[in-house]
């Protein structure tokens, strides 16, 4: 056997005659008898038997391979070593006093975080109403709301873990991740409030669909191809048989309405900022079949998930869900 082989051999046989590593019954044992005075009084603090304990304490001795008490006389006193594994386990006791503070105001929400994406127009008008209940009912938890620009980044901050929950379309969610559905999202039109074919409703609203000649030679203003906006944009004018005379396209959903009013154009926006209108000069237009967005909160499945989370979807009224409409 090389001089190299032997060293291995030593060393493995030293490991293999070492215990389990230590655990804290066992520190906890080691510093009731410190603490009480005596293994007796030990044990019965913790209640469990004298044997027990000892056992314990000769466990945390092998695993960590010293001596912590030495007799003197019918006394057992510390070693020098004993008082450094003492102090340094009053220390992990006390922290893992504190985790388990920690984890036990997580639970109960007084405390802990929560961040939650969305996408833009989202985060603007679906994410208010949730996180602002959610926050008034739970104060002590740190919430964080972020935008994210499209679906597949908000797919992959779900699944990295840069946030709990996310604020999206639902209609093509990945396999890997779970939806708690959210009321769908109903669209409507925006036009500029002197447009002809808009007699009849309010000065906000008004009582006459949207119909093909509300968009013939009108310029459509929209958000760029591949957005969930766009396409069901793109379907109110294949249901009227109209193609868009001209296009702008913005990445602002925010300046859709007043884009839209300010260039004598139309636009296809949730009816939560469609109701915006009237403040840039514009109307809200009902369409004329139902438009909708199938919404959720995304998040990871199952699993040892963030207790603020549930605190989250629990806010979810199944009763205010409405059957989602199929626009692929």
């Amino acid at each position: 056997m090389t001089a190299a082989a032997a060293a291995a051999a030593t060393a493995a046989a030293a490991a293999a005659g070492r215990g389990a590593a230590p655990n804290l019954a066992q520190v906890e044992a080691l510093i009731a008898v410190i603490d009480h005075g005596s293994f007796t009084a030990a044990a019965d603090v913790l209640q469990i038997s004298q044997p027990s304990l000892s056992r314990r304490i000769h466990t945390l001795e092998d695993a960590l391979d010293i001596r912590l008490f030495l007799r003197v006389g019918r006394r057992m006193e510390l070693t020098e070593s004993g008082r450094d594994v003492v102090a340094a386990g009053r220390r992990a006791v006390a922290e893992m006093g504190s985790i388990d503070a920690m984890a036990a105001a997580a639970r109960s929400l007084s405390t802990g975080s929560l961040r939650v994406a969305g996408l833009p127009s989202l985060v603007a008008s679906v994410l208010p109403d949730l996180v602002g209940r959610f926050h008034r009912e739970h104060p002590g938890v740190r919430v964080e709301v972020f935008t994210v620009e499209d679906a597949e980044e908000l797919f992959e901050a779900v699944r990295v873990g840069r946030a709990d929950a996310a604020a999206g379309v639902i209609d093509r969610v990945p396999a890997d991740l779970a939806v708690t559905p959210l009321p769908a999202q109903d669209f409507a039109a925006v036009l500029p409030a002197h447009a002809a074919t808009m007699a009849g409703g309010s000065a906000a609203i008004a009582e006459e669909p949207l119909s093909a000649a509300d968009l013939v030679d009108r310029t459509l203003v929209t958000l760029p191809r591949g957005t969930s906006i766009r396409q069901l944009t793109e379907s109110v004018y294949r249901s009227l048989d109209v193609e868009p005379a001209r296009i702008i396209t913005s990445t602002q959903r925010d300046s859709l309405v007043p884009l839209s009013v300010a260039s004598d154009g139309v636009t296809v926006v949730p009816e939560v900022l469609a109701r915006t209108a009237p403040a840039f000069g514009g109307r809200l237009v009902p369409l004329g079949s139902p438009v909708q967005r199938s919404l959720g909160i995304i998040h990871r499945p199952g699993g040892r998930r963030n207790p603020a989370l549930g605190g989250l979807l629990e806010l979810v009224d199944p009763g205010e869900l409405v059957e989602p409409v199929d626009h692929r």
